[in-house]
């Protein structure tokens, strides 16, 4: 399997040296009605991503990290730039580099603070990401380094070697490693796309490239089914699901658009679109994605998911060849700017939405190896 990565890791980095090597020079913000409505209904003056369907109108690092995400297909930097400073100085203690965000902030009685200083590396990876490809497409360098020391840590505190797949990124810092061993992992936190990117652009740490190989296998291993769960267990190379958690709904969903969103050149890519295919004719049934599904006891929801869910199928219907239906998921977008209309849509739905359209409208897509291509382009070296 290393030698099968290193082969195609040559060959994508052979294919991306004939992009332009011309200097960096950002495009000037393209307009994101969609960003702009999320932003004025949740991100604070200051880069605070607000749930305010909770009534601690809590913080979650996961809302930081889709707001750097987001900021930065917009080309909005001033709020890149306030995003991730909140997130650093209230999440991380003022330095990501040396203490993972802590995954719950928020108001406890009458003072506001950290409320949950566990980690989520579900953000700490999108973080480490967004910093990642900001440094390329602004040519800031500070942001890479940033990155690189982030994924350090994540390496450091958040991976464990897990038999049946290998060196794996878990969910937090801890609480995932069971009494009797069993380690608990949720495909949704692992983006094939993002997996590849650290793999390619930190190819002298060799561990990237397990956790990018690992993150496949796990993929595989938990969508054979024909759907994916929120949560699974590995214990002795054996998975399974926890008693208590059957379903696959609120993380799953989020599985199924990532796989919609990476490559067609990812070497798992269209075996995992293969053994998805029960979902796919589901989707087509039902023309909605359901509120849950139990992947092993096969039973569904007679309800559909909200609007968000809709809109993270769209990425994952075309990928499958389903052009005209992604567009009627997709359909179900809030793309208006009114952020009266963002409030009564919600949070955790709106962040779907923007990530489903914004990759159906070519706002940006993801190359072979997990860059970040703005209005689907690649972006010029850096002079």
């Amino acid at each position: 399997m290393v030698q099968w990565y290193q082969g195609a890791r040559r060959l994508f980095v052979g294919t991306l040296l004939l992009a332009s090597a011309a200097a960096c020079s950002a495009a000037p913000p393209s307009g994101w009605p969609g960003w702009e409505g999320f932003k004025a209904a949740f991100v604070s003056e200051d880069g605070r991503v607000i749930d305010r369907s909770q009534e601690d109108l809590r913080t979650v690092s996961e809302g930081q990290s889709y707001g750097l995400f987001f900021a930065l297909v917009a080309q909005d930097r001033k709020a890149f730039d306030s995003i991730l400073k909140w997130t650093e100085n209230n999440l991380s203690a003022g330095d990501m580099g040396k203490q993972l965000p802590a995954w719950i902030w928020g108001k406890q009685g009458d003072s506001w603070g950290v409320i949950d200083a566990n980690s989520a590396s579900d953000a700490d990876l999108w973080i480490a990401y967004a910093l990642l490809e900001a440094s390329r497409v602004w040519c800031h360098q500070p942001y890479a380094d940033k990155a690189r020391d982030l994924g350090n840590l994540i390496l450091s505190k958040e991976s464990i070697d897990v038999n049946g797949l290998g060196l794996s990124i878990l969910p937090g810092h801890t609480g995932f490693v069971q009494e009797d061993g069993a380690i608990k992992l949720n495909p949704s936190y692992l983006p094939p796309f993002m997996m590849a990117r650290f793999a390619d652009a930190w190819a002298d740490d060799a561990r990237w490239a397990q956790v990018y190989l690992a993150s496949q296998k796990l993929l595989l291993q938990t969508g054979a089914t024909g759907s994916y769960p929120d949560w699974v267990l590995y214990n002795n190379g054996q998975m399974t699901l926890p008693e208590d958690e059957q379903r696959g709904d609120y993380d799953a969903i989020r599985t199924y658009m990532w796989i919609g969103m990476s490559h067609n050149g990812d070497p798992v890519t269209n075996a995992l679109l293969k053994q998805l295919s029960p979902t796919i004719g589901l989707l087509l049934k039902r023309q909605n994605m359901p509120e849950w599904f139990e992947p092993l006891g096969k039973n569904v929801s007679t309800q559909a998911g909200p609007a968000g869910f809709q809109v993270a199928m769209a990425p994952f219907l075309q990928a499958a060849g389903l052009p005209d239906q992604a567009k009627k998921f997709n359909a179900r977008s809030l793309k208006k700017a009114n952020k009266d209309s963002w409030l009564a849509y919600g949070y955790y739905n709106g962040a779907l939405s923007l990530f489903g359209q914004g990759y159906m409208d070519k706002l940006y897509q993801f190359n072979a190896t997990g860059e970040l291509l703005p209005r689907g382009k690649e972006v010029p070296s850096c002079g």
